[in-house]
């Protein structure tokens, strides 16, 4: 299993390594950035992609490091503050940043890349664990740039996905960020060993539409324990079902 999805999984003694990473350029407050917004933001917002990507296959996050494509006075203390508040939003403020910032160059636009570290026993793991009919659900909606401005608390945070990852009935939690719905419920399929069928719950240009940072997260739930699902998690909205080849 060297790679599922945006997760690079390494075999060690008593389990597995994990890294994710994430990268945002043209957010910030030079002048050759497309979006204006304050790079604490710009900094919270690509953590929150590569953090959650983690979490969600059920590894514990154990260091961050972040490539700061500016220079640390002003733009570069900007971010590492912005990093720290998500971190700290993520219940993960134990976690010491390491990373480097640019001080060779006069650089016109901001760009932030963050790479997280995890371990996970094989027994946690939550990836390619579809192994029985299953129902595919999604919570938010796909929004990108300045809509992700406009929006950002309605957006799925960390205590949902945790719960979710600790959920028997869970069998595996998939963000999405730029690749879109329909792209990431597929991958989910093939990479088990499935069929995706589609409800009609989004229309085919929202199925397609990118979700910017991870504004929307998958869940595959075991057919069996549907309605009980439901009952627990009312904002879940039906995506599809997966179904074996050979169903």
């Amino acid at each position: 299993m060297p790679q599922v999805r945006d997760l690079s999984v390494i075999d060690v003694p008593g389990g597995c390594v994990l890294t994710s990473c994430d990268i945002s350029a043209g957010f910030g407050e030079k002048v050759h950035d497309g979006l204006r917004v304050a790079p604490e933001v710009t900094a919270r917002l690509t953590l929150r992609v590569a953090l959650l990507e983690m979490l969600a296959s059920g590894a514990v996050v154990v260091a961050v490091s972040d490539v700061i494509g500016a220079e640390m006075e002003p733009t570069g203390k900007r971010v590492i503050a912005g990093l720290k508040d998500e971190l700290i939003k993520a219940d993960l403020g134990h976690i010491e940043l390491n990373g480097s910032t640019e001080e060779n160059m006069n650089v016109t636009q901001t760009s932030v890349g963050v790479l997280v570290t995890g371990f996970a026993t094989k027994a946690a793991l939550k990836l390619i664990n579809v192994h029985e009919a299953a129902v595919l659900f999604a919570f938010g909606e796909p929004i990108v740039g300045a809509e992700v401005l406009q929006r950002m608390a309605e957006m799925p945070d960390y205590h949902l996905v945790k719960k979710l990852v600790e959920h028997s009935d869970v069998l595996e939690v998939v963000p999405v960020g730029s690749k879109g719905m329909a792209y990431e419920a597929n991958t989910l399929a093939r990479l088990n060993d499935c069929t995706f069928k589609a409800s009609d719950v989004f229309n085919e240009a929202t199925m397609n539409k990118t979700a910017g940072p991870a504004s929307v997260i998958l869940v595959a739930v075991k057919a069996s324990e549907v309605k009980a699902f439901e009952q627990n998690f009312p904002a879940a909205k039906c995506l599809g079902e997966l179904r074996n080849y050979h169903e």
